[in-house]
């Protein structure tokens, strides 16, 4: 592979000329055709160092040579022209401006690549040129052009707006020649949704990170565009080996992307397809090679064509934090690594990858984000906070306010997962300020919900409903229904904590009729834990550990811990409640084990506090030191466990905040809810016990 210290990076306008005629003439006459190169020469050398340009190579008759800008490029072409008509040779050129890469004499890369493809396509006499350069030159004197339309450049895998330079001295081509090879674009009202399948791996199977990485990073990068609508990366794989179109039709998605990949060496050979479902017809197909050390520029070039098919462009320009190779396949690796995990030696070796590229690259943003990630969770809040915070300092100075704002989400996570939810909300609402001052849509809907959830957890319930409504304002116009359905649960969790669990429910049924819709196991199993603790709340254990167990199944097929340990803590309970306490040992027990295991604080009180009653019941010891050192670090503990506390402590304060925190929910009711929230069991159970023993 290239050492990436002797490689240079460089935006460029990059020129690629050639001889209309030249094989065909070399056949007839060879001296006559050297004798036209000879003049060419001449004359392209003396022009390209007028105009700033530094001559590169020649290539057979062509040759290539690069400019700072795209208009010193355009106007050595236009002179070209004008020379060579005198010297009767035709000549073709293709300008571009991209990145190159320098390798001692020579250069490469993606930028090389397209102007020599847009050379090929250009008339004798004629230069093309793609749209940046276009956007360059468009409000200068003396240059003009015409659109050839969104053109593939077989064999580069680029989709390009291609464009005519019209001037006195150059063939304008015909419009309609370059018909039969236009890229349709996305021209329908409706948001332009799509799903990308992770590409084929065609080579060795330890080279699968190549294909599911970029696939992923692809996936990311598009979803992040506020005007399209993207299938995660899980929902397409909870399909699993659906056709296509099939994927589709569940995802809801009306384009669909298939690729392929195989390293060979240091090259890359891929392939994409980009399909209409509702037109039945492949957009973009290409097939071509890219060298190693362009691994980083896959994904964006993939992204950036893909976004041009459905005619939409980022509202703000994401900086690329991938300038080195040998990073990037370390990063791919540990992406890969940790997402497909089978135990913890796939999460340490996970750590390690991520460590090393950001040892080759330490501004790898996305590759610390994640090993953040990778910390919280496995339970160190400390080393999440340090990553995070290093890295917000980091991104501050690049005033790079896209990773700024994650940050601030990520240590609102961290903070939010420590129960702390006033410095949660703190973060959030700096992540909210940033990304209403640039207008990003999709991060304002992840900020907005976990604001929403926050509020939920602090008792403002109003607050909470507002947020949660403004992120299903904004699902709703994408039409993304995995995100209504989600945020249809954030509401219902929110309206069963006001203790308005009809109307929770209602909206839960709703979330679960989407998730069934959509195929989504993940998100079907989260809305079936919701409906179970719901019933629990009403006192319908039957209906509630049907659901508990569905959900725990799901997510037990999913090896979703989190998940696990919810659904056990709510069977446990239903167990408790219908005096079952031996069942309700052993499902309590398994779930605060998962969670000590875990290193997660997020229902430890209420699992405790049941699972040492439970013990209560059948005469077991517990150890009450450790109990009181969870309820002194547990900053939400809600009236069914401090009930629960009083039980076991027999302690009248909880007994009293468990009743407080009933008359404050029954206050904020109106007469029908209220009567009919006092009256479910455990609330209507806390009210009687209060008032046996505060009136002696």
């Amino acid at each position: 592979m290239p050492n990436q210290n002797n490689l240079e990076r460089r935006t460029a306008a990059i020129m690629f000329t050639d001889i209309a005629g030249y094989t065909e003439t070399m056949s007839q006459s060879e001296q006559k055709a050297l004798e036209m190169l000879r003049k060419k020469r001449s004359i392209i050398k003396t022009l390209i160092d007028d105009h700033n340009g530094k001559y590169v190579k020649e290539i057979g008759d062509g040759t290539l040579s690069y400019f700072d800008s795209g208009y010193n490029a355009s106007s050595c072409a236009k002179e070209l022209q004008k020379e060579v008509t005198k010297e009767d040779l035709k000549i073709r050129v293709g300008i571009h401006i991209g990145d190159i890469v320098f390798d001692n004499n020579d250069v490469y890369g993606d930028g090389v690549n397209i102007a020599s493809r847009l050379e090929s396509l250009a008339p004798a006499g004629g230069v093309l040129i793609s749209r940046n350069v276009y956007d360059e030159l468009i409000n200068k004197d003396g240059f003009d052009g015409i659109s050839l339309g969104l053109q593939s450049l077989k064999g580069v895998g680029r989709l390009v707006e291609v464009y005519a330079m019209r001037d006195e001295f150059l063939v304008i081509p015909k419009v309609e020649d370059y018909q039969k090879t236009v890229v349709d674009v996305h021209t329908d009202e409706e948001i332009p949704s799509l799903a990308i399948i992770p590409f084929d791996n065609k080579g060795a199977e330890e080279d699968i990170f190549y294909a599911y990485g970029i696939s992923a990073d692809l996936i990311s990068e598009c979803s992040a565009i506020d005007a399209i609508r993207v299938a995660s990366l899980k929902e397409v794989e909870e399909l699993g080996e659906l056709s296509f179109k099939e994927k589709a039709k569940k995802l809801f998605v009306r384009y669909v992307v298939n690729g392929t990949l195989w390293k060979m060496g240091d090259m890359f050979q891929l392939s994409i397809e980009l399909y209409d479902t509702k037109e039945s017809k492949v957009l973009w197909s290409d097939r071509w090679q890219e060298n190693w050390d362009n691994l980083p520029t896959i994904k964006s070039n993939l992204s950036d064509g893909l976004l041009k098919a459905l005619d939409t462009k980022p509202t703000i320009e994401q900086k690329n934090d991938i300038t080195n190779t040998e990073a990037y396949e370390f990063y791919l690796k540990a992406k890969h690594k940790y997402e497909k995990r089978k135990n913890s030696d796939d999460t340490v070796i996970a750590k390690k990858l991520f460590n090393k590229a950001l040892s080759a690259d330490n501004t790898l943003f996305r590759a610390k984000l994640a090993l953040g990630d990778i910390y919280l969770n496995l339970g160190d809040v400390d080393e999440a906070l340090r990553i995070f915070n290093s890295t917000l300092s980091q991104v501050k100075e690049l005033n790079d306010n896209i990773n700024v704002g994650k940050c601030y989400n990520a240590l609102a996570n961290v903070y939010w997962n420590k129960g702390d939810t006033e410095e949660s909300l703190k973060y959030s609402f700096l992540a909210l300020e940033i990304f209403e001052k640039i207008n990003n849509q999709k991060n304002l809907i992840t900020t907005y919900g976990v604001i929403g959830i926050a509020y939920s957890l602090n008792g403002k319930y109003r607050d909470a409903l507002d947020y949660h409504n403004k992120v299903l304002k904004m699902e709703k116009k994408l039409d993304n229904r995995l995100g209504i359905a989600t945020t249809m649960n954030n509401i219902g969790i929110v309206y069963g904590n006001t203790g308005d669990l009809d109307k929770a429910l209602l909206y839960f049924n709703e979330a679960e009729n989407l998730t069934e819709s959509c195929g989504s196991t993940k998100k079907l199993a989260h809305t079936l834990d919701s409906i179970g603790y719901t019933y629990i709340r009403m006192g319908d254990y039957k209906n509630a550990m049907k659901y508990l167990n569905r959900s725990l199944y799901l997510f037990e097929k999913l090896g979703e811990p989190r998940g696990q340990f919810y659904g056990l803590n709510g069977l446990g309970l239903c167990s408790f409640y219908t005096n079952n306490f031996k069942d309700a040992v052993i499902d309590l027990q398994r779930s605060k084990k998962m969670q000590d295991e875990m290193k997660t604080t997020e229902i430890l009180i209420e699992t405790v506090t049941f699972l040492y009653l439970s013990h209560k019941k059948n005469n077991l010891k517990s150890d009450c030191d450790e109990l009181q050192s969870i309820i002194d670090s547990s900053a939400n503990i809600e009236y069914e466990t401090y009930f629960g506390l009083y039980l076991l402590l027999e302690e009248k304060s909880y007994l009293e905040t468990s009743f407080l925190q009933i008359q404050k929910k029954a206050d904020a009711m109106g007469d029908i809810l209220k009567e009919k929230f006092i009256n479910y069991p455990i609330p209507k159970q806390i009210i009687e016990e209060y008032n046996i023993v505060f009136s002696k």
